[in-house]
């Protein structure tokens, strides 16, 4: 029988085609799977008309230093992250509108937005770094902020309609806030936790205020993961001379973005699994405030561990509420202003991250936290 006759090359056909089906995984670049952050938006805080906070002893404003530090920050992402777009609400000396800054993030639906600007207090001892993201916490200092920094609108033609009646000078227009539900919270809590974890390890001002929540027109209204950056103080000696050094601006601006990057990369690798890491949160200025741990059934597990967090609510739940869907084994802890509900106790990221689909299923927003 000649070697290439028909039942031979038939078998040889067979077995080149079978080895084709194997290499053909290895030779075809995998899909990508799950959702990638693919846009920021770095809003730099006031502009034109609005020169924001202003230091008699400097000559530069908020306005100018908060577009240097966005356009230091948007370059470096360009630079390093070439498949990243870059959206700035502004690159010029120009006056945007609160509303619109949102409003540009949630057009080009953007999957992080970072809001830079510099602090400022009636008080020259007030100095360092925070960051803020949309909560209720209507604490002293941070209510000094939100007048300040929503107090722009007063800027704009029309704003009682434009923002519903809100007087940012009023504490009673702050009741709108309380119908907001923030779907991506702790998502903008990781972020500004790295964040504050950069400025403490690397930033040329590394007095941290910490993580603070605070009802901001800027980040209202915006449908993704969103902060304010405060850098630092003008009305601070010491801070506002690093301030106003270029070579100390180029820092701030790295330190975001080890921040973004950071993030990116727990956002890429899907699964809602964030980090956060709770000691860059601030220290409440009320002492009521402070953190407290809940008493649950069965009780939190001591010792470092992870769990996956299932849950926040502004009020307790009861043992039998429907919003926990017949969890029983739950872990409570009353932390930032929260009640936060986790189950399981994994001595591993990876542990968690076997279990996280299986929750998922009966909590769609469920993550990963790690727990000391």
């Amino acid at each position: 029988m000649p070697l290439m006759g028909n039942m031979p090359f038939r078998r040889l056909r067979s077995g080149l085609l079978a080895l084709l089906i194997l290499l053909i995984p290895a030779l075809v670049p995998a899909q990508e799977s799950g959702v990638r952050l693919r846009t920021v938006v770095i809003d730099a805080g006031h502009g034109g008309h609005d020169p924001g906070a202003i230091s008699k002893f400097s000559k530069l404003s908020e306005k100018q230093i908060n577009l240097d530090l966005a356009l230091r920050l948007g370059a470096k992402i360009e630079k390093e992250y070439p498949d990243v777009k870059v959206i700035y609400t502004r690159k010029t000396d120009r006056f945007v509108e609160l509303a619109e800054r949102g409003n540009i993030a949630n057009r080009n639906h953007a999957d992080l937005f970072i809001s830079i600007h510099v602090n400022s207090a009636g008080s020259s001892a007030a100095s360092g770094t925070e960051t803020f993201v949309m909560g209720t916490d209507k604490s002293r200092s941070n209510m000094e902020v939100c007048k300040r920094e929503n107090a722009v609108i007063l800027l704009e033609d029309d704003y009682s309609t434009k923002y519903e009646g809100f007087d940012p000078d009023n504490p009673e227009s702050y009741i709108i806030f309380n119908l907001m539900q923030n779907a991506h919270f702790e998502q903008s809590i990781a972020f500004a936790a790295l964040v504050q974890q950069q400025f403490i390890k690397n930033g040329p001002i590394k007095k941290s205020r910490g993580v603070r929540q605070a009802p901001l027109m800027v980040l209202w209204r915006t449908t993704m993961p969103s902060v304010l950056v405060e850098v630092g103080f003008l009305s601070n000696s010491s801070d506002r001379t690093l301030l106003n050094q270029a070579i100390n601006r180029q820092k701030i601006a790295d330190d975001i973005f080890r921040a973004f990057a950071s993030f990116k990369k727990q956002y890429d690798a899907g699964g809602g699994s964030f980090t956060i890491d709770e000691s860059a949160l601030a220290t409440p200025d009320d002492p009521a405030e402070e953190e407290e741990t809940v008493a649950a059934t069965p009780a939190a597990p001591a010792g470092p561990h992870f769990e996956i967090q299932i849950l926040a609510s502004k009020t307790k739940l009861k043992d039998n509420s429907p919003e926990l869907k017949g969890e029983k084994q739950v872990q409570c802890r009353f932390i930032n202003g929260f009640y936060k509900y986790s189950v399981g106790n994994f001595s591993t990221r990876e542990a968690a991250a076997k279990q996280l689909p299986t929750v998922k299923r009966k909590f769609s927003g469920a993550f990963i936290i790690a727990v000391d």
